[in-house]
């Protein structure tokens, strides 16, 4: 036993150190009995603050370790592990700001840089997320965690020329690196290079057969290639690994519901909560689910069982759309109160801006609209709800918004080079189209009726066809922003960028009788409909029959709401407008054997690249 005691000292530290990590509970009893003799001591205190942490106790974690720096400032270990419980209790400035301060005691320390670069990378700051994640790179000895990092910030920002070499970095250092391959099966997936990401996602299952998460990846590549039994299966592998698992779930419920089996596609929910009942997670999932596909009646009998027990921001909110749907906006407007006075959520407050709307109650919802837009100022069903709001109040701002023969715009589709007509290249465009519609119904979460819609992102297919229409479609946009005015005050021209990217894209074909309700695009800029086919049903010029329309908003005003613009289209035309814009579609008929065929997306100013 060493005599020295600055020696004794650091050895019992080291001891304690460990016990820690193994058993906190009995860590925190002896670091109590030395804080009893020296009530001051800093490494006391960070490891009595290390002990609570382990254990959850957060607050308290953090009222040692501001103990332990009160009696020592100069600890980056100690500003480090503060910022983590910050961070586990969701006070992300104060976790940044401890980080920084580690950072600046300790120059080369590496936990605290990679720790940054993840909460900034969780905050949306992506860039200065990049910035601390590549200096953990450097400073770290196992490159491959910290490679696979990186490539994940990158992968975020859909920079996914930086996000792939990081990955195949980190597996040329460890091969066998699951988070790696899974995320470069990611990459893949998300630039629609699917027999790629397939790879990846099964050299990743053979390296870890227990991981869940793998499995819903393969059933979402399977999903899109139509290998739809192997779909199935993959995410039922999921689900017996993992029975809890929502995600897992909720794949399974929608690829049955997309191919008909409309018996079945909740059979999963059934098994798992008579196995998991107190699986409150599982019981959100379901409820979003039957409200989603308009079974209400099995909704409101799950609500009432759950909410003996419990209540919850989810059961609230579902509580008060389900009263909404029954027109009792009364009790809707308590129980969406209700769910916000548990936690703030933007979707809630919107359900209860639009409830405000319907009464006509505007005092009340501007504030809260004015709120949303400083919490998410490019959210466009925020803006959609505030024109409504002004268009209802008469104010003049109303105007400014949107004007909808400046900013709803037609162009025609260029002919590709290599075809004689665009009606040549729209019946080439039309054959690739179908061949992805092989589901029979639309997508539970979707605006259209009667119709089918294609998974994945259209655009960035590499079939030469759908290349070709990407490029003409670039140049239809690049002249819709160019003549945009400039006004740095407004959510649509204040974004005008040459640069911009497409964020989202799709298939629509509709049967007979299809529609869309009318909607936003909450997280785009500038949207369209291209129209690649319509039924002959709609050559009557004098028919709004399938026709788009415009600035009627989906919450029956009755005599309040307005159409404010109906667009007749053509085969090759597009209709360009503010995301923010509601749109919608009349229904229409036609031949059993037509159809109305479109191809969406959604554009944003492309991210700034570091």
């Amino acid at each position: 036993m060493p005599t020295d005691p600055r020696v004794r000292y650091q050895a019992l530290l080291q001891q304690l150190s460990k016990l820690v990590q193994s058993n906190p509970k009995l860590a925190l009893k002896k670091i109590q009995e030395h804080l009893r003799q020296r009530p001051a001591d800093a490494n006391f205190l960070h490891l009595k603050g290390l002990a609570k942490a382990d254990m959850g106790l957060h607050d308290a974690a953090i009222e040692a370790m501001r103990a332990s720096l009160k009696a020592h400032r100069q600890q980056p270990e100690v500003h480090n592990n503060l910022a983590n419980s910050y961070k586990a209790i969701g006070q992300t400035e104060r976790a940044e700001q401890h980080y920084r301060d580690a950072i600046t005691l300790n120059p080369n320390y590496l936990d605290a840089f990679k720790n940054l670069g993840l909460l900034l990378q969780s905050t949306g700051d992506l860039s200065n997320a990049i910035t601390f994640l590549q200096r953990a790179v450097d400073l770290s000895t196992q490159k491959a965690p910290m490679l696979t990092a990186l490539g994940n910030v990158y992968r975020e920002q859909e920079l996914f020329q930086k996000a792939v070499p990081c990955y195949q970095a980190a597996l040329q250092i460890n091969p066998s690196y699951v988070n790696a391959i899974h995320n470069l099966g990611l990459c893949y997936k998300l630039t629609e290079e699917l027999e790629q990401a397939r790879i990846c996602f099964e050299r990743a299952a053979a390296i870890a057969p227990d991981v869940a998460e793998i499995d819903v990846s393969l059933g979402n590549v399977a999903f899109e290639l139509k290998d739809y039994q192997t779909a199935e299966n993959c995410f039922e592998n999921a689900i017996h690994k993992e029975s809890g698992y929502v995600l897992a779930h909720e794949t399974l419920s929608e690829l049955k519901w997309q191919l008909g089996k409309t018996d079945s596609y909740l059979s999963s929910y059934e098994i798992a909560l008579k196995e998991r009942p107190q699986d409150m997670a599982l019981r959100h999932s379901l409820l979003r689910l039957l409200i989603n596909s308009q079974r209400y009646d099995e909704a409101r009998d799950l609500v009432d069982r759950t909410m003996h027990t419990t209540q919850t921001p989810e059961l609230l909110r579902a509580t008060g759309e389900l009263y909404a749907n029954d027109g009792d906006y009364v009790q809707a407007r308590q129980n969406f109160e209700a769910s916000l006075k548990l936690a703030p959520s933007t979707e809630v407050t919107q359900d209860l801006v639009k409830l405000m709307l319907i009464k006509a109650d505007y005092d009340a919802a501007l504030p809260l609209l004015d709120s949303l837009l400083v919490i998410q100022p490019n959210n466009q069903l925020n803006w959609a709800l505030t024109g409504t709001a002004w268009r209802l109040l008469g104010d003049e701002r109303y105007q400014w918004l949107i004007d909808y023969n400046r900013d709803v715009q037609v162009s025609t589709l260029p002919t590709p080079p290599g075809y004689r007509s665009l009606t040549d290249f729209l019946q080439h465009l039309q054959s690739v189209l179908l061949n992805m519609h092989s589901t029979q119904a639309a997508p539970m979460r979707q605006t259209l009726v009667e119709g089918t819609q294609t998974p994945g992102r259209l655009l960035h297919k590499s079939d030469p066809v759908i290349q070709l229409y990407r490029s003409a479609l670039s140049e239809a946009v690049k002249g819709y922003i160019s003549r945009m005015p400039n006004d740095t005050d407004h959510p649509l021209f204040s974004r005008k960028s040459s640069a911009f990217e497409f964020s989202g894209s799709w298939s629509v074909k509709l049967r007979s009788n299809g529609y869309h309700v009318n909607h936003v695009h909450p997280e785009g800029w500038i949207s369209s409909a291209c129209y690649i086919h319509l039924p002959s049903s709609m050559g009557n010029q004098d028919s709004t029959a399938g026709c788009i329309k415009f600035g009627e908003s989906p919450l029956d005003l009755g005599n309040r709401e307005i159409v404010e613009r109906v667009i007749h289209p053509l085969p090759g035309q597009l209709a360009l407008f503010p995301s923010y814009a509601w749109h919608g579609t009349f229904d229409f008929d036609c031949a059993e054997n037509d159809f109305r065929l479109t191809a969406p997306f959604d554009v944003i100013p492309i991210k700034k690249q570091p």
